[in-house]
């Protein structure tokens, strides 16, 4: 019994240990061409930066978490109102699959919550939210991707929005009725720091 118990300690040990040297974390910074569908707006520059988890589960396949900010919304052509900015914190769980063991170029697919800084639930509750943008929106992306042994990952993906992001209505920005829809092309850099 007490050979048994020692193997088994053994065991989740070695396993707790080989899983946490293969896992890397990262951080992630890039450019976005973002607009929302069925509107009037034009596209929109911004930004995105933030934290990645490389956990590479096969020779093929590595699930990497990511925690960024992501800088959206449309440039406005009329005088009469101003720019859409949406401020987003996304949490997403990318997929890469490489095309060789090696590492290399890989394909990239995901889903995640984009959650608005300025109009999310609480601000809603506290009386804070201005009540036009909705307080968050689920995405699915897929890109592709190349990754250099020293840790350097290039990415270029599109994130495509499910959620309308007029939440209480219709608003003079949008010239057609139904969902306002975020599309975003994304191409940045992230880098994997070794522990």
């Amino acid at each position: 019994m007490k050979k048994s118990g020692f193997v088994i300690i053994l065991c989740m040990g070695l396993l707790h240990t080989s899983l946490y040297t293969q896992v890397r974390p990262g951080i992630k910074l890039g450019w976005n061409n973002s607009a929302i569908s069925k509107t009037l707006l034009e596209h929109k520059q911004g930004v995105y930066i933030g934290g990645i988890l490389d956990i590479p589960l096969t020779d093929r396949y590595t699930l990497q978490p990511e925690l960024y900010y992501s800088g959206q919304g449309g440039e406005s052509r009329s005088t009469e109102f101003g720019d859409v900015e949406i401020d987003y914190l996304s949490i997403a769980a990318t997929n890469k699959f490489y095309v060789d063991t090696n590492k290399g170029f890989h394909f990239i697919l995901g889903a995640g919550l984009d959650i608005n800084i300025k109009n999310n639930f609480v601000a809603f509750f506290n009386g804070e939210g201005d009540g036009e943008i909705s307080p968050f929106d689920v995405v699915v992306f897929g890109g592709l991707g190349y990754e250099f042994n020293f840790g350097l990952i290039l990415e270029a993906r599109y994130k495509q929005g499910t959620v309308s992001i007029d939440f209480f209505g219709a608003d003079d920005l949008y010239e057609e009725n139904g969902s306002n829809l975020n599309e975003v092309f994304q191409i940045g850099a992230a880098y994997k720091f070794k522990i």
